[in-house]
C-alpha cells in the first residue's frame, strides 16, 4: 500500500531570479506599447520570498505612459503570481527612453 504524503511535510523548492526575470520580462515585453528593454533591463531581488522586480523599459512614441506603466506593473505582478506564490511582490516600472519608429517601416516613409 502506498503512503500518501501528509500535507504537514516540508516541501521547498527554489526559484532562481533569473527565471522569475524572465517571467518579468515575458509579461513586461508582451505588453502592448513597450518598445523594448532599456538601461538596467529587468531584474528580480528576492528577499526570503519577497520579490522586488524592476522593469526597465522604452516606450512607444504616442502611447500614454502612465497607462501603460501601469499596465506593465499589473501584467508583470500577474504574470509572476501566477507562476509562482510571493509572499510579498513590488514591480516599480521606470521608462527610461520613446521610440519612434515601428516595426516594419523604414526612415524613408516607405
Amino acid at each position: 500500500m502506498a503512503e500518501d504524503i501528509g500535507q504537514d511535510e516540508a516541501f521547498e523548492y527554489v526559484i532562481s531570479e533569473s527565471v522569475l526575470a524572465h517571467i518579468a520580462s515575458t509579461a513586461a515585453l508582451g505588453t502592448k506599447g513597450v518598445a523594448g528593454p532599456k538601461g538596467k533591463g529587468i531584474f528580480v531581488k528576492n528577499t526570503d520570498g519577497d520579490l522586488c522586480v524592476e522593469v526597465h523599459i522604452r516606450a512607444w512614441y504616442g502611447t500614454n505612459l502612465r497607462t501603460l506603466a501601469l499596465a506593465v506593473q499589473q501584467n508583470v505582478a500577474q504574470g509572476i503570481s501566477v507562476m509562482t506564490t510571493p509572499q510579498k511582490l513590488a514591480v516599480h516600472v521606470t521608462i527610461e527612453d520613446l521610440s519612434m519608429e515601428r516595426p516594419g517601416r523604414d526612415s524613408t516613409g516607405g
